[in-house]
């Protein structure tokens, strides 16, 4: 497997890889399955920095999604707004509040990111190839923090966020927010 920068003949690949390891409620639900898809993919395809993981036949199997100023992306995320809000509530709810979240997280960590791999191809380190290839990218933009948050039941995720040094900044019953200082 090896990373490469996103191009935009992945972006269907990376749509797919979305709606496959994004929750089930997504998945079985068409309006939750647009929102999850305005609000944490399209936008950053568009308009952020994004790297793919390949498997050795050069098709997608993952990726890491990153906003590197969260004040950018809130401009960038005006027009995908207008579409989520157009899906009434609650999703015009979730996505102010997510915008507030990373805008309070700002001052120490900047930047933001989502990853995803299909379930084939977890445990076989892509997802450290594609973080060590993002942190990298955020040294050298000089980019001094990145947070995200974590469901509370995802613990397989947590644990692979703590091995790269990301510590708790938030938390409550239904997840964590986590940082990384660059």
């Amino acid at each position: 497997m090896r990373v490469v920068p996103y191009k935009e003949d992945y972006k269907k690949a990376l749509q797919d890889i979305h709606m496959a390891t994004a929750s089930l409620k997504a998945r079985t639900d068409q309006r939750h399955g647009k929102f999850s898809l305005l609000m944490y993919c399209d936008e950053y395809l568009d308009h952020e920095t994004a790297f793919v993981l390949l498997d050795e036949e050069d098709r997608p199997a993952g990726y890491v999604l990153c906003a590197e100023s969260a004040s950018e992306w809130a401009q960038n995320m005006k027009p995908y707004i207008e579409e989520i809000e157009k899906l009434g509530s609650p999703y015009d709810q979730m996505v102010h509040g997510q915008i507030e979240e990373y805008k309070l997280a700002e001052p120490s960590y900047p930047a933001h990111l989502h990853i995803d791999i299909l379930e084939e191809y977890t445990g076989k380190h892509g997802g450290s190839l594609l973080m060590n290839t993002l942190i990298e990218h955020l040294k050298q933009n000089h980019v001094k923090g990145v947070c995200l948050g974590v469901a509370r039941k995802n613990e397989r995720a947590f644990g692979f966020y703590r091995h790269f040094g990301f510590e708790i900044l938030a938390e409550d019953e239904g997840g964590m927010f986590l940082g990384l200082s660059l």
